[in-house]
């Protein structure tokens, strides 16, 4: 916050026209119309900021996306002039196993996502996350490690969760 006095800028011109790829593809109904963001809906959000358990309604729709979402960014007809970065940072990078994820501990964690922008999910979100996205691929609890689950889930009251990612609490 600034207490300058800020010329106001100019407004954005509207480059979508008719275009309504972003609203159609969103997973979740998200983009609600044009210019128009739900963020409580967001896979984004919910993979990225939010706290807590991810709503049951969105967990489908998160499919195998451990961290974000861009389907509105891969269809919109405007980008076909977007160049990829070169700041390594934002190159891929080769994760283990879901099974193997989740077993890393704080410290693995930190020293496995140093510069990673992953980084910032924490160990409680990634793990969220990582249950979540085995949930949706058909990994049922009995193939992972009792204690594993129990793990992740001993903070979570009284949930009985059939499949990984829907315990409601």
């Amino acid at each position: 916050m600034t207490t300058l006095d800020l010329p106001a800028d100019e407004p954005v011109k509207d480059r979508c026209g008719s275009c309504t790829r972003c609203i159609d593809v969103c997973p979740t109904g998200a983009i609600t119309a044009p210019y128009q963001l739900d963020a409580s809906k967001c896979i984004s959000y919910l993979t990225i900021e939010h706290d807590g358990p991810i709503p049951l309604q969105y967990r489908t729709a998160i499919g195998d996306r451990l961290y974000g979402c861009d389907e509105c960014l891969d269809v919109c007809p405007w980008n076909k002039w977007a160049t990829p970065t070169l700041e390594a940072k934002f190159s891929p990078r080769e994760l283990p196993p879901l099974r193997e994820l989740l077993a890393w501990d704080e410290a693995t964690f930190s020293e496995r996502m140093i510069g990673s922008p992953m980084r910032r999910l924490k160990l409680p979100r990634f793990r969220r996350n990582i249950c979540v996205v085995l949930g949706n691929v058909g990994i049922m609890a009995e193939d992972l490690p009792a204690l594993q689950i129990r793990r992740i889930w001993e903070r979570r009251d009284g949930c009985r969760a059939r499949r990984l990612g829907d315990c409601s609490n």
